[in-house]
């Protein structure tokens, strides 16, 4: 025996469809982590959680004076490299940058976008000793390192909520409120 379907519920089948086949792409596209390929396959892997060699001794940021954790520079890695797996490719590539006093062109895995106009400054937040895996995930086990913190300002905020030290009385008021919560700490 044969149902027929009238015109009108065929249709509206049809599109229920394509809107779940849709929602299924869009959720997974989103669930792919964010990896750009980078100029030189560095492997935080082995020098993270194999040679134990901590973020602050590539990533410094000049004792708290710039708010940024900067990238090594091609001469930085040379100071090892000289001696430790001269021969891989990828040192080969890092030393022939060290050697022309040029820089690879890494391409940034986490950073905010100018339209956010968000001012973020790593010092309070290593003062506060807040700990690289908190913001970065747990970088030194990647290879390549992705995207896996989704750093949203409820993300954000949701920390600051939880910051108890920063209470501050507002003037003529018996009024307290958390200091962290203030659009121009984050926004300039």
């Amino acid at each position: 025996m044969r149902i027929s379907l009238s015109r009108k519920r065929l249709m509206t089948g049809i599109v229920i469809l394509v809107a779940l086949g849709a929602s299924i792409l869009y959720a997974a596209g989103r669930r792919r982590v964010y990896s750009p390929v980078q100029p030189i396959a560095f492997s935080h892997r082995i020098h993270g959680s194999k040679l134990k060699i901590g973020c602050a001794f590539c990533h410094e940021n000049g004792e708290g004076r710039s708010p940024h954790m900067l990238i090594p520079s091609a001469e930085k890695c040379a100071l090892c490299h000289q001696k430790v797996k001269r021969d891989s490719p990828e040192v080969q590539k890092i030393l022939n940058h060290a050697k022309a006093k040029t820089e690879p062109e890494w391409k940034r895995v986490y950073g905010f976008s100018r339209s956010a106009s968000v001012f973020f400054d790593h010092v309070p937040h290593i003062d506060a000793k807040i700990s690289c895996e908190t913001c970065h995930g747990n970088v030194e086990d990647m290879f390549p390192v992705g995207r896996v913190v989704d750093q949203t300002m409820g993300w954000c905020l949701k920390c600051h909520q939880q910051t108890p030290d920063h209470e501050v009385l507002i003037p003529n008021t018996k009024t307290t409120v958390n200091s962290l919560m203030g659009c121009a700490v984050c926004h300039r």
